[in-house]
């Protein structure tokens, strides 16, 4: 049965989403859907607006939130079993987090591993944040299998297209009032933020190419060395003076995002890669598994079963009252098949002692119905072949071969086989005419439909001719 994935990106100004179906010879994507916010009108509304005429029926939702909603860590643990790291992740990300641990949801995702450790990426969303998420997409009809992360989203493009998997490599997803900057290092991840800068922002893109400059030497660390590769997502992939001023101030190399061949996006759909890549990138991870950073924040009382647990609650007291109800309607039927269980053995005995008295030479009993059908067959057929008043008898047909075959015939019958609608004989005569001839005899009598003769060969050194005849009645049993 096909799968389909309905993956959002709730931006500030548009709502956008990709319709993907999956099926098990992979994945096609149905649409690109886009919807401008409308300030006075209810953010549920227009959610379920644009989601309006797509069915909810085997539909899974994936949607995400904004960088700047979350807090994260790069760990490096000295552990590598994921039991371990989750019950350290926690108490390591604790010292990092403005509030306590229980006023926010936390999640990891293994990017790296050694022989002596493991190094994760850690999130902390606030609950106030993720509750609200989820309370608007369900007051629209929807609810989300999974809830990641904005910025990560478009990573998976980058791995579907084989790029950013050597050197240090930024992603820029550039909206009208934000912007999200990811940095990998050889196809890892290493840090992002997402800075309160876009194309609308007061100041020009000078001020955000000022702070993305900024912001890049504080995720590089200790290496002040400036990444030499971009990818552009967002509204600003399709403005050429961004990617001119990138180059330039940057010295590096810009590649706007729908200028990436992907397999699994046609082509008519790769001019929006760029705008989708958030939702994109959501849907074909979750379709085809793609291998790069992903969370869940749906955890702990957020899990989507918890949302569910009042209908599970339901679903648990009208299974106890329909175990009930088929409890006792299981024991009416035990007690009416014990009923009708003593009547038949009643009746069993009875056939039993009919059976004995009819044929009180079967000793074997196995199934009296069978056995009794079988001993009428036989008899019928022992009386229609022994010459009863319906049929003619084997008898009667050897009498009339014996007046048919002329007497200077020489015959010498070995075998006789007679059933309801065929006589086989067998014998030897003098010469290959000769059996010719009997078989015309036989076929002179009117009581065969077809005779044929078989097996004519010679014996005893030459000197005789054995042969036998094959007889099919006219009808079957033959009636006087």
């Amino acid at each position: 049965m096909a799968r389909r994935l309905l993956a959002l990106d709730l931006g500030a100004h548009t709502l956008k989403a990709v319709l993907l179906e999956c099926t098990l010879r992979g994945c096609r994507i149905l649409g690109f859907l886009r919807r401008r916010r409308d300030p006075n009108q209810p953010l549920a509304e227009q959610i379920q607006a644009l989601c309006t005429g797509h069915g909810r029926h085997n539909l899974t939702v994936l949607s995400c939130l904004p960088g700047d909603a979350i807090l994260y860590r790069v760990l490096t643990l000295p552990f590598t079993r994921q039991r371990q790291l989750s019950q350290v992740v926690p108490f390591e990300l604790d010292s990092h987090l403005p509030v306590a641990q229980e006023e926010v949801v936390i999640d990891f995702q293994v990017i790296g591993r050694t022989s002596t450790g493991t190094t994760v990426l850690a999130v902390a969303v606030p609950k106030p944040v993720l509750r609200g998420h989820l309370e608007l997409l369900q007051a629209a009809g929807l609810d989300p299998a999974v809830v990641g992360l904005a910025p990560l989203a478009p990573l998976s493009l980058l791995r579907l297209a084989h790029k950013g998997q050597a050197g240090s490599v930024v992603v820029l997803d550039i909206g009208e009032q934000h912007t999200a900057v990811v940095l990998l290092r050889d196809g890892v991840f290493r840090g992002f933020r997402t800075l309160s800068l876009g194309l609308s922002r007061e100041g020009g893109f000078d001020t955000l190419v000022r702070e993305l400059r900024w912001t890049l030497l504080a995720l590089n660390g200790k290496d002040s060395v400036l990444p030499s590769c971009f990818f552009l997502a967002g509204g600003g992939a399709y403005l050429p003076q961004v990617q001119e001023e990138l180059a330039r101030v940057l010295a590096a190399a810009v590649y706007p995002l729908h200028e990436l061949v992907l397999p699994a996006v046609p082509p008519a759909y790769r001019r929006e890669q760029a705008a989708f890549a958030v939702s994109l990138g959501l849907g074909l991870r979750e379709a085809l598994r793609v291998a790069v950073p992903a969370l869940n924040l749906r955890r702990g009382e957020f899990a989507r079963q918890s949302v569910q647990e009042g209908a599970r609650q339901e679903i648990a007291r009208l299974g106890w009252t329909a175990a009930g109800v088929a409890a006792a309607a299981g024991l009416a039927v035990t007690l009416e098949l014990y009923r009708l269980h003593a009547r038949a053995q009643l009746l069993q005995q009875e056939i039993r002692r009919v059976f004995t008295l009819t044929l009180p030479e079967v000793r074997t009993l196995v199934n009296e119905k069978a056995q009794l059908q079988e001993a009428v067959e036989t008899l019928q057929r022992q009386r229609r072949l022994l010459g009863g008043t319906e049929t003619v008898s084997p008898l009667e047909i050897l009498r009339q071969l014996s007046v048919a075959i002329p007497e200077r015939v020489s015959l010498d019958l070995d075998e006789w086989v007679c059933d309801e609608t065929v006589v086989r004989m067998r014998g030897t005569t003098d010469s290959f005419d000769t059996a010719e001839t009997i078989k015309q005899a036989v076929a002179t009598l009117g009581v065969f439909r077809e005779v044929q003769l078989k097996d004519v060969k010679t014996v005893a050194a030459g000197k005789k001719v054995s042969f036998a005849l094959q007889l099919v009645y006219d009808h079957a049993p033959h009636t006087r």
